[in-house]
């Protein structure tokens, strides 16, 4: 890739990875029948030595990742570490399958199939923008492709990670919290998040504010609007937030459907889930009803 080092910025990013997503295998059904199955991306960049990474300590876990520590750990002997940056993004699910998940009281098939393949897709993003980023002399990896990225139970907060993809995308000024504990990026909630680490100088983006994470909708327990209350099946969205028992077992109930879904079941099974950084053929196990057929879906209603 002929492209200087100097180049590298935010539109750049986007274009790069734009492209990566419009050509990537994992973007499509098995059999091709549903067209692309995730938009163009949003990107935010951090600086990795931002006090918001120190913070997540604290907010997630204590293990979250440094991102300056983890490029030590990862980066070719003799790197340049002067700059430290992480690069997030944000893709989109496409309108047919927001479309087709906006009913019931169960994830459409089509969501789920395309839930599981977007975590491949992000892996894959993942593997390709470091390429790209190595191409013009830069150090980069992502951390769900290494063993550092790990999910876990934790006693403080039912489930954490060593790297939360959606607080490092906050991070890097990709969106703010909902009261369903999603990220409603520019491009909506109904999004899958994905990031990596440089020592590439790229300009950093504005950021989230300061004053805090609560979107306005978290701020005021739903009061102005709190449609995704009503749209989870089993009331683990609340004017108080998101209980992740609640949804885990009903994500865990999606699983146990999919495996005897009559006709459906061949397809749903014939898909991957990444799995600690690793891709596994599973059965679905996410919902996302949430998400769909709210004011947030596509798009950010509060800026």
């Amino acid at each position: 890739m002929n492209v200087a080092r100097a180049a590298v910025d935010g539109p750049w990013l986007e274009r790069t990875l734009a492209e990566i997503i419009r050509d990537a295998a994992e973007n499509r059904s098995p059999d091709g029948a549903d067209g692309p199955l995730f938009g163009p991306p949003a990107v935010g960049v951090v600086d990795g030595d931002d006090p918001l990474f120190e913070a997540f300590a604290e907010a997630v876990d204590s293990r979250h990742l440094r991102p300056r520590a983890f490029l030590e750990r990862h980066a070719p002997r003799g790197s340049d570490l002067t700059c430290v940056r992480v690069v997030a993004w944000a893709l989109p699910y496409a309108e047919n399958i927001r479309r087709s998940n906006r009913r019931g009281d169960w994830p459409s098939s089509l969501y789920s199939l395309a839930r599981n393949l977007g975590g491949a897709l992000c892996l894959e993003a993942g593997r390709r923008m470091a390429r790209a980023l190595e191409a013009v002399g830069g150090a980069a990896l992502s951390p769900a492709l290494t063993g550092d990225a790990d999910a876990f139970r934790s006693p403080t907060t039912v489930f954490s990670s060593t790297w939360s993809e959606r607080h490092v995308a906050y991070a890097a000024g990709l969106g703010v919290f909902g009261l369903n504990g999603g990220l409603i990026t520019r491009l909506g909630i109904h999004v899958r998040l994905g990031s990596l680490v440089t020592n590439l100088p790229v300009p950093c983006a504005a950021g989230p504010p300061r004053g805090g994470h609560r979107a306005p909708c978290l701020a005021d327990g739903g009061a102005s609007c709190g449609l995704c209350i009503g749209r989870c099946p089993v009331g683990a969205v609340s004017r108080d937030g998101l209980d992740k028992a609640k949804c885990n077992g009903r994500r865990k109930a999606v699983q146990s459907r999919a495996q005897t879904a009559g006709p459906d079941s061949g397809r749903l099974l014939a898909h991957r889930q990444i799995v600690n950084g690793r891709p596994a053929w599973r059965v679905p196990l996410g919902c996302a009803l949430c998400q769909c057929g709210v004011p947030c879906e596509g798009s950010n209603p509060f800026v």
